[in-house]
């Protein structure tokens, strides 16, 4: 009889611990089932956002800006290059230019609208002198060669 009141008296005592652990448990996945449903809503309110974003957005054109082009200049001095550079820079349809000197060779890289010759008609309507039909070497997608005197 003994035996059966101490198996009895911990039964009861570990049913206490089972159910404050289990209580603890149940906390936890209702604080993570919580945190799921907010995540859950905030995608859908992103969603909708871009949605309804999209409507205001900014239209394109058919031209892309996206477009690069590389002038390689050869027998060109600094000063000109850099008159050169700045022209661009001024010129209708283009974006940025980034410019490298060197001894052995110069070269613009144009961020610009259109195709390359497309662009090679606006550099031959900012620059005349450099961009002559005689001084051009070469023309290529993404590369227009130029060598002057």
């Amino acid at each position: 009889m003994k035996k059966i009141m101490i198996i009895c008296s911990a039964l009861l005592l570990f049913s206490f611990t089972t159910t404050r652990a289990q209580a603890v448990l149940d906390k936890i996945d209702r604080a993570n089932d919580k945190a799921g449903r907010a995540g859950h809503t905030a995608d859908k309110t992103k969603s909708t956002g871009d949605k309804i974003l999209g409507f205001f957005g900014k239209k394109k054109n058919g031209s892309s800006s996206e477009t690069k082009t590389t002038v390689k200049i050869s027998g060109v001095d600094f000063a000109t290059l850099r008159n050169i550079n700045d022209k661009l820079q001024a010129a209708k349809g283009i974006e940025s230019t980034k410019m490298k000197y060197g001894a052995s060779g110069s070269s613009i890289t144009l961020q610009h609208s259109g195709s390359t010759s497309d662009i090679l008609k606006t550099l031959q309507k900012a620059s005349p002198e450099a961009f002559a039909e005689k001084n051009i070497e070469g023309m290529d997608d993404g590369e227009i060669s130029i060598k002057l005197k």
